[in-house]
């Protein structure tokens, strides 16, 4: 461990101990001295931390209604805690944000959310009387209500975005970091896909020069990051994946037979696919990119996953088997009337909140994000002591890091 102001003499067992408690309960431990905040603070604590809560399954869930090329109306966003014993709805998560949001994706603690922007359809505009808004970026964490907001500048961005943060460094560099991809389907050729990224080390956009050729149109809120992989699932039993490091894209067939309920995760390092078949439940695994091998992970039937939490088996259906979300070996789908979280690992079902709580999100084909709490994303984005004479202005504007830090006080 680096040489940090450490108040325990046995670090080992303090960190064992300390990377048990919540972020809610390491938070307030901050506060005790300075020794313990150091020690709390710690690049190497928080790489124990971030792999004890990566194994953990996330926080909580992300809803939000999704209607391709549609922003004009308003979408709440709605968050569901997962606890141990009860779960519980939260409405207003994300109002510290300027204006409305659509939620695009999450990483390592901190969310990305892009501006409601109107259809590009001019037929639309005329009808309607609504004028393109500008796009902007946002690039949050929930927990600490810290944010900036980013404008595209020199390229064009999608309206689907991927978020990749390294809260503990890239490459040669060791401070954190994010780089974000947008994906857009070319209007010349529909079947060509270009990519544009950004990234906080250099705090631009660029154009990739890499462009894919994909006969299948992608679903936008289906996407999932991993490792250093940017993956769209796509129609026709196809996923496309990039490379955020070398820059190259590729179609990647999915395993076994094509499915209408099927969902994208990422769980242990390695991208997921879950799909279901009648009864069946299926859980390939990419092993390998370069040479697309899936192997079967999990395979259960429904009955296998309802007998242990029902006795009456004939209540004990899916709705549509409709999949909303994977993630560390945790599937969260509805079922009768409830929303319930699946363990492959531990083969527990564990009820989270009743679907009528969610309003119509369940039956909309919602955007799904899972969301991990975590220190390595507390006070990641930098302070500009110039911002205060900015605050007049609209706090959109901010196309870098540097953006004034939420206050907070121990």
């Amino acid at each position: 461990m680096e040489e940090v102001n450490i108040p325990f003499f046995h670090v080992d067992i303090a960190s064992e101990v300390l990377s048990r408690l919540s972020v809610k309960d390491l938070s307030s431990s901050k506060c005790v001295s300075k020794g313990w905040n150091s020690f709390i603070s710690s690049p190497s604590f928080l790489r124990i931390l971030s792999k004890r809560v990566e194994r953990e399954g996330p926080s909580g869930l992300f809803f939000q209604m999704f209607k391709d090329n549609v922003d004009c109306v308003s979408r709440p966003i709605t968050y569901i805690p997962i606890h141990k014993n009860r779960s519980f709805i939260q409405n207003n998560i994300l109002n510290f944000l300027p204006e409305e949001v659509v939620i695009m994706s999450s990483c390592n603690g901190l969310l990305c959310c892009r501006s409601c922007i109107h259809p590009i359809d001019d037929y639309y505009r005329r009808v309607r009387n609504r004028e393109a808004k500008e796009l902007v970026i946002y690039i949050c964490n929930p927990m600490t209500k810290e944010w900036i907001a980013l404008k595209p500048e020199g390229c064009v961005v999608g309206d689907s975005i991927g978020l990749a943060f390294y809260p503990f460094g890239y490459s040669l560099n060791t401070r954190p970091i994010f780089k974000l991809v947008s994906i857009q389907q070319s209007k010349v050729d529909p079947h060509l896909y270009s990519f544009a990224m950004y990234s906080s080390q250099t705090g631009s956009w660029t154009t990739s020069k890499e462009v894919c050729h994909c006969r299948y149109q992608i679903y936008k809120n289906n996407k999932v990051f991993v490792g250093k992989m940017f993956n769209w699932l796509t129609q026709n039993h196809h996923i496309l994946s990039f490379d955020v490091e070398r820059e190259l894209s590729k179609v990647i067939k999915l395993p076994g037979e094509a499915s209408s309920s099927l969902i994208l995760g990422c769980s242990e390092g390695y991208l997921h696919y879950v799909c279901v078949h009648g009864e069946d439940f299926s859980v390939w695994m990419l092993k390998d990119y370069s040479s697309s091998e899936w192997v079967l992970k999990y395979q259960v039937t429904l009955v296998d996953i309802c007998q242990e939490s029902y006795t009456d088996l004939t209540h004990c259906n899916v709705k549509r088997r409709l999949l909303l979300a994977f993630h560390e070996d945790l599937l969260f789908m509805p079922m009768d009337r409830c929303l319930f979280s699946y363990n492959f690992r531990s083969r527990k079902l564990q009820q989270l909140c009743y679907i009528s709580m969610l309003q119509d999100l369940i039956l909309s084909n919602p955007t799904v994000i899972p969301y991990s709490i975590s220190l390595t994303a507390a006070g990641v984005f930098k302070e500009d002591q110039s911002d205060e004479n900015k605050s007049s202005e609209d706090p959109r504007d901010v196309s870098s890091l540097k953006i004034s830090k939420r206050k907070r006080t121990c």
